[in-house]
């Protein structure tokens, strides 16, 4: 019997074996890792744009006027998706205000093409659109006042009868 054949396997056999697996494994990994960051952008904007729509529902609700409803809700959405970070330079505002009457509601519906060519890589867009619609109840009690634009542009008011107050 030889000296050599005595002798335990060597760690550095060991070291070949993993280094070897290492190599077939770490893309993979990477590859994970970077589907797992793009997949949690896309819904962490998805979930910007659906909070935005709920902001514009909620700030043209408590207007007490169908115009000035629809300037709040555009007003909330475009500040909700500035203070988020989401990269949608002009997202669309849609605010239905057909049914704005005491009891009735307003839906928002915002669409917003988001860049995510930050994580994009070979294959995978690097722009995305998102769209989300959110409808809020008005308070029942709420009176509503039917705003006009007179022939001049200027929005008119409702004025209190004279000797009531």
């Amino acid at each position: 019997m030889s000296a050599d054949s005595a002798r335990p396997p060597s760690r550095w056999d060991d070291e070949g074996q993993a280094l070897a697996e290492l190599v077939i494994v770490l893309p993979v990994l990477l590859l994970v890792a970077l589907l797992m960051i793009f997949f949690g952008r896309i819904e962490s904007a998805q979930g910007d744009v659906e909070a935005a729509a709920r902001a514009g529902a909620e700030a043209a609700v408590v207007q007490s006027n169908a115009a000035l409803a629809q300037s709040s809700a555009t007003a909330a959405v475009t500040a909700t998706l500035a203070s988020d970070h989401v990269a949608c330079p002009s997202p669309t505002v849609a605010t239905n205000v057909g049914n704005f009457i005491s009891g009735g509601s307003v839906s928002v519906t915002v669409t917003c093409v988001a860049n995510l060519a930050d994580v994009a890589a070979p294959g995978i867009p690097g722009a995305k659109t998102f769209s989300a619609t959110s409808t809020a109840p008005i308070d029942p009690y709420t009176v509503i006042t039917n705003a006009f634009i007179n022939s001049k542009g200027s929005s008119g008011s409702i004025r209190p009868i004279s000797g009531v107050s």
